[in-house]
């Protein structure tokens, strides 16, 4: 395993990527309307399935069956874009983080180093060689800033 430092770039890089997203963290962009978006805009633009077909070149019940995959989402990002361009939409993808980033991988450090300690204290206590909790907090804490300071090294392994 390549112990890669983290930088600071790699920090700048995550603050950016999370006020880029930030905006996107609103509980009203995550509600889809009843239906799926392309139908609610369609019907509030009082276009047609046909016309919206017609628009973007294929039939009204491919544009009907198009719709349907959206509302059970199994509708490919190539076709969602096809269709906002039908509707003069621009298809924005983006996968929001429930928080931020700095905060997720130190959420992730912090139950890494759990387990990893768990699985030490466990060996030394059959061992008799147990420690305080006050020492095992400590360690917790050393391997979790240790993890992110190189998060190549196992911040995401599931062992």
């Amino acid at each position: 395993i390549l112990e890669t430092p983290m930088t600071e770039l790699d920090s700048l890089q995550r603050k950016q990527l999370d006020q880029k997203l930030a905006p996107l963290r609103t509980p009203d962009l995550r509600s889809v309307p009843r239906g799926g978006w392309t139908r609610a805009i369609r019907t509030a633009l009082g276009m047609s399935v046909t016309a919206l077909g017609r628009r973007i070149g294929v039939s009204q019940s491919a544009v009907s069956q198009l719709e349907s995959g959206e509302e059970q989402e199994t509708i490919t990002l190539a076709s969602l874009r096809k269709l906002a361009g039908g509707l003069d939409c621009d298809l924005v993808y983006a996968l929001v983080p429930r928080g931020s980033l700095d905060e997720i991988m130190r959420r992730q450090a912090e139950m890494r180093a759990s387990s990893i300690v768990g699985a030490v204290s466990t060996t030394m206590e059959l061992e008799d060689q147990a420690v305080s909790d006050q020492e095992r907090r400590s360690q917790l804490e050393a391997l979790a800033r240790d993890l992110l300071m190189r998060p190549n090294t196992g911040l995401w392994d599931d062992s």
